[in-house]
């Protein structure tokens, strides 16, 4: 093969190799707390099984992250 198609394929090779590391790790932009649009208090970060929210006690409203 030539020097342009090996360097090609390393650069394929290195862009795959990122994506998997995306994939593997986990999201790290999720906070334990936020505000609360209604009331302005804190929101605790929640599971429902498969999915992350938060919740807030006063008003009992959940949002769900996608």
């Amino acid at each position: 093969m030539s020097k342009e198609l090996l360097l090609q394929q390393a650069d394929v090779d290195a862009l795959q190799n990122e994506e998997e590391e995306k994939e593997q790790t986990p999201m790290k932009d999720i906070d334990a707390e936020m505000q609360c649009p209604r009331c302005y208090d804190m929101m605790i970060l929640s599971s429902d099984f498969d999915k992350l929210g938060y919740f807030c006690q006063e008003y009992n409203l959940s949002l769900f992250i996608n």
